[in-house]
């Protein structure tokens, strides 16, 4: 994680723009309209693909500062947020009420500052339902975070991890259809 940060280099406009008029265009599209979302996203700066999904109930915070992937997906009421970047990668799901966040507070510094850490989701990886990543994490390759875990350390490829903290459990193997 990087030190103390704060939200001024945000371009004012486009934030103010977002938090007020975009965020609620987003919500308001029906549940099929990908196309009209995409485009919002990326009026926004949000760089994405013709084939990526983000559901209208996602949260998106910032998204200037945020990259997906080819044919990822973002469920519903997933949560993309804070001040660093969020980088996803090729064929990743980021399941339902998960919670990417780039900001937290640090709670052995007085005044409990502000500090960021992007957030790096490799190719081929799945962030189960409820999972909390937080700043300055990456998850390698083909990796696979199960439900309600808690991601506060660097993940290696081609693992199943779940738990509180998150650690891998078992190697992921891919089997032929």
């Amino acid at each position: 994680m990087t030190g103390p940060t704060s939200g001024l280099s945000d371009p004012p406009l486009r934030a103010f723009l977002w938090r007020w008029v975009g965020r609620y265009l987003f919500r308001f599209t029906f549940h099929n309209w990908n196309a009209p979302r995409r485009g919002l996203l990326r009026s926004f700066g949000m760089r994405l693909t013709p084939k990526t999904k983000v559901r209208r109930t996602a949260l998106i915070e910032r998204p200037w500062k945020i990259t997906l992937g080819e044919l990822t997906v973002v469920g519903d009421q997933a949560a993309l947020r804070g001040q660093a970047t969020i980088t996803v990668g090729d064929r990743c799901v980021i399941s339902q009420l998960a919670i990417l966040t780039t900001c937290c507070r640090n709670p052995s510094r007085a005044g409990f500052p502000l500090e960021s850490g992007p957030i790096t989701i490799r190719d081929d990886c799945w962030v189960a339902a409820d999972t909390l990543v937080m700043p300055g994490v990456t998850i390698e390759e083909g990796t696979v975070v199960g439900a309600r875990a808690l991601v506060e350390n660097n993940l290696p490829g081609w693992t199943v991890a779940a738990g509180q903290p998150a650690t891998p459990r078992k190697q992921r193997v891919m089997n032929p259809s």
